[in-house]
């Protein structure tokens, strides 16, 4: 690879982190444009590095083309959302199955730690501040079993999270984060994957509606 090009993959590279930083934190919304001329500015780069980041984004599922418009910051509806979780559902049990030869007893205390902490987040906290937590619990599952590929595939977790409001008894989301940790602790695969698998999946089943 001569040296233009590695250097323009490596500009490449920094833009779609910034912006998919961005979008995930919500700091760009749903529906807002991506404008490549003040992008190029704002990061020092070409339009064509602006263009070529813009679809790395639109592969992963946080932005779309819309024709003599541009990129906008991608759209979900409630469909879309479900299936989402859906495709969550298969990864996160994939996940919980690869923590259970893996995990530490410190990751496990950790776990459990942030399962409270979002149970007490249920009792008055913010749903940001929640939010953020559930998506650290689940990430954590994620960078314990150790495997790249699936934490790649799992990029779009949390902009879809921030996008849902779900249904669920604080009580019931605690007893099922700690179901799944003990089932990882105990060296459980074929419970943790149910376990896993099941939260998800009424998680999907409760979404009630979105902030597109």
């Amino acid at each position: 690879m001569s040296k233009a090009r590695a250097n323009s993959k490596t500009q490449r590279q920094r833009v779609v982190e910034a912006i998919q930083k961005r979008i995930l934190d919500g700091d760009l919304k749903p529906g807002d444009p991506l404008r490549q001329i003040p992008l190029s500015k704002e990061h020092g780069v070409s339009q064509s590095v602006i263009r070529e980041s813009l679809q790395t984004l639109e592969q992963c599922g946080l932005v779309t083309g819309i024709d003599k418009l541009g990129f906008v910051v991608r759209k979900l509806g409630r469909q879309e959302l479900v299936d989402a979780y859906r495709v969550r559902e298969v990864l996160e049990g994939l996940a919980a199955r690869l923590c259970c030869r893996k995990a530490s007893r410190d990751d496990v205390e950790w776990l459990k730690n942030i399962a409270h902490q979002i149970h007490a987040q249920s009792g008055g906290g913010s749903r940001v501040d929640r939010s953020d937590l559930e998506y650290e619990f689940h990430q954590r599952f994620l960078l314990i079993s150790g495997n790249e590929m699936l934490q790649r595939v799992s990029i779009g977790y949390r902009f879809v999270g921030n996008l849902i409001v779900t249904d669920r008894a604080p009580d019931q989301l605690l007893e099922e984060h700690l179901a799944v940790v003990e089932a990882v602790a105990n060296n459980q695969p074929d419970e943790a994957e149910r376990l896993a698998r099941l939260h998800v999946a009424r998680s999907a089943d409760s979404i009630i509606c979105h902030e597109a």
